[in-house]
């Protein structure tokens, strides 16, 4: 039957392909008549043997591989393992043509951004340390990258005296220092943590306790031309005061200036802020307590000092923590058409990684932060 249907396709297409036929062999067309009278020529025989193999080639293979799926995988999986040599080929064309270009070194970038790429490295310590270990122009290039962006905790003694031989060493360093945290473990760490906050001038958040910041924050100078020691420090954590250290902050005048300077300030104290503070630029408060009872501060504190423009003309912001009952993570309320927040936080989450999150942009006041709508 396969054979019927060929010879009857050939001698239907027949008058549109003798002129290609008399073409490839050479054969004058005027030999080629009806299809009874063809004058068959050994060469005519050949090629019509050779089409006639074709087709019926065509015909079976198709055949075959509609019905033999084994096949048709295999052929497909074949096809497929020459395009992934292809583009293996091509990959390894492009490594090649990579590695004679010849690489980049960093230090060839321009400056600007090399301290863009060296900044993403504040927030992993093993990648910072050794970076500054590679060569003297490029621990220039990576403190003043990170530094700025790297919030500083000194707490043990080995922080405290590694923190004061580094600005020791290099005492330019202390201008680059943005983030500090100072909760000296033993008494004796106090003076030596004190004078590195007297050198840091440029802070723009610290934390530490009412002894530390009244004896961190001075004037500089005398009479008319005294100025505040810590002029770009907004961001105050202030941990365990109580009403006698309240008391001492507020009869040294250069704290009662360093308070009219601060927008963001975080209380932890078993006993509210007095109400007599003045704070005119505070525009972000937040409250806790250093207990676990049940006597934790009320939503009605910070409601009422938001409703105070008097004391708190620019407060915009409130923010009540403390721990989560049950257990997951953290969990935020929102009084109803105010901005007071309340952050229930898990019980393994602490102060200094708050601090540090807030430090990077990354705490509860952009937790908070108003929506950014889309511009028209």
């Amino acid at each position: 039957m396969p054979s019927f249907h060929c010879l009857s396709y050939l001698t239907g297409r027949l008058p549109q392909c003798r002129r290609m036929l008399s073409r490839l062999v050479d054969i004058p067309t005027s030999i080629f008549g009806e299809i009874g009278g063809i004058k068959w020529t050994l060469s005519g025989i050949l090629l019509m043997s050779a089409f006639y193999t074709y087709f019926i080639n065509k015909l079976t293979s198709d055949s075959i591989l509609s019905n033999n799926p084994d096949l048709m995988l295999k052929k497909d999986y074949l096809a497929q393992v020459k395009r992934l040599h292809a583009a293996q080929r091509e990959l390894e064309e492009k490594r090649k043509r990579i590695a004679e270009s010849g690489s980049f070194r960093l230090l060839d970038l321009p400056p600007e951004i090399s301290l863009l790429v060296l900044a993403s490295c504040a927030d992993w310590p093993g990648t910072y340390l050794s970076l500054v270990l590679v060569s003297r122009q490029l621990q220039t290039l990576t403190f003043n990258a990170c530094l700025p962006r790297t919030p500083v905790r000194l707490i043990s003694a080995e922080q405290v005296h590694s923190f004061d031989r580094l600005l020791r060493a290099k005492p330019r360093l202390a201008l680059l220092v943005r983030h500090l945290w100072v909760t000296p473990l033993k008494e004796e760490l106090l003076p030596t943590s004190i004078d590195i906050v007297k050198r840091c001038p440029n802070l723009k958040s610290i934390a530490s306790n009412a002894y530390m910041i009244q004896q961190s924050i001075t004037f500089r100078g005398t009479g008319a031309s005294a100025r505040l020691s810590h002029r770009e420090c907004k961001d105050l954590t202030l941990l365990s005061t109580n009403t006698e250290s309240w008391a001492r902050l507020l009869s040294t005048p250069s704290i009662c200036a360093f308070f009219a300077q601060i927008s963001h300030l975080r209380l932890l104290s078993d006993r509210p802020m007095p109400s007599s503070i003045p704070f005119p630029r505070l525009m972000h408060f937040s409250y806790s307590t250093l207990s676990a009872s049940t006597s934790l501060p009320t939503n009605k504190i910070g409601l009422d000092m938001l409703e105070d423009r008097t004391a708190y003309p620019m407060l915009h912001t409130v923010v009540l923590t403390k721990p989560r009952g049950s257990k997951g993570g953290l969990r935020i309320r929102r009084e109803a058409k105010t901005r007071f927040f309340t952050f229930e936080l898990p019980l393994v989450r602490t102060e200094l990684e708050l601090w540090c999150d807030s430090a990077n942009q990354r705490g509860m006041w952009e937790l908070c932060a108003d929506p950014v709508l889309p511009s028209k």
